[in-house]
């Protein structure tokens, strides 16, 4: 997936089964889809992007008669900055809008910019355990800080916003709500991050993944507030429910959503199995390792902390398991060990 600039608005396309989809653009990673039902007191939104993109989001919406004013719900599937932080000004827009969120999401994130700086130190402490080069890793926190001064200053300049955010509706597992004369159940899906939660469609069978499932990839910010363990432990209830349409945060529809969970379950495996081959031929570091389970390329973009969040997490649960120990080094940087086990 590549970042995209619009050079033209984005659609508001008819999905089928009720769903609209709005494929809405960002600065720094791939673009966001957004998924609204129309509601029989306005629109019910499953995510709402960026806060930069927020222009944007209006304009596609205009495209159908619709503005921000008419949203009356919006599903948040976690608090990563590219699905919810839109919310902290979107209210003064839509003056009845409702959010919906994991009952801990509130308590636990706070003030969302405070909550972002600590996710940026997080980002950086993974850099620091990856890279080396002291110039090497230099160059990308220069390039990672860049990014995270833009998405401050966007809150700054919009002069309307609310630092803190604010889930008005608390959601737990299994819990049902009738919005706008649609019913919806919610799963507490954590892995990718500690508050996601995956909305389901009960009537047309439609699970709305956020970043738990995109193709056939997977993002666990172990250094942040994501869980391997976890993650497997969401895979294998997914694997129970009746999915017949599997609707991710970012790329296409999930072709066969039981066959591609498997599939990323078997990938992890692959990928620990690597892990270790690698480790048993000498000590590595967390770029390395990287670079041979996911490939060079990853470094272009906005993807590098994913990739390395998702090797990290493999070295975690190698750590415990007693296959693995850790040397750390000058200014954080890891060397990894295979130990047997």
């Amino acid at each position: 997936m590549k970042v995209t600039i619009p050079k033209k608005i984005p659609l508001m396309e008819d999905i089928g089964d009720g769903i609209f989809k709005i494929v809405l653009p960002q600065p720094f990673y791939a673009p966001n889809n957004i998924y609204i039902y129309e509601g029989n007191d306005g629109l019910i939104f499953i995510d709402s992007g960026y806060i930069e993109s927020v222009p944007i989001l209006q304009a596609s919406l205009r495209t159908k008669g619709y503005s921000l004013n008419d949203i009356r719900h919006i599903i948040y599937t976690h608090n990563h900055l590219d699905h919810i932080s839109s919310s902290l000004v979107l209210k003064s827009y839509a003056r009845n809008l409702t959010y919906y969120g994991y009952r801990a999401m509130q308590d636990g994130v706070g003030n969302y910019l405070e909550s972002m700086l600590l996710f940026e130190e997080a980002t950086e402490d993974l850099f620091h355990k990856a890279f080396g080069d002291p110039e090497e890793l230099n160059r990308i926190l220069l390039e990672s800080r860049k990014g995270w001064r833009q998405f401050f200053s966007k809150f700054k300049e919009t002069k309307k916003g609310d630092p803190i955010l604010r889930i008005d509706v608390a959601i737990d597992h299994n819990d049902s709500l009738e919005l706008g004369g649609k019913s919806f159940r919610f799963l507490y899906t954590p892995g990718h991050n500690l508050y996601h939660i995956t909305p389901v469609d009960p009537e047309h069978g439609i699970y709305f993944s956020g970043d738990l499932i995109i193709a056939n990839l997977t993002a666990i910010y172990s250094e942040m507030d994501g869980s391997l363990g976890d993650y497997y432990f969401t895979l294998s209830k997914l694997l129970e429910e009746p999915i017949r349409r599997m609707l991710p945060a970012h790329g296409q529809e999930i072709d066969d959503p039981k066959k591609t969970i498997l599939v990323v379950r078997k990938t992890l495996s692959i990928l620990e199995k690597g892990v270790i081959r690698r480790l048993k031929e000498g000590e590595s570091d967390l770029k390395v390792l990287m670079e041979a389970a996911i490939g060079k390329k990853v470094h272009n973009g906005g993807h590098l902390p994913t990739a390395l969040g998702l090797v990290y997490s493999i070295i975690q649960k190698l750590v415990l398991e007693g296959q693995v120990r850790i040397e750390r080094r000058e200014n954080g940087y890891e060397v990894f060990h295979y130990s047997g086990g």
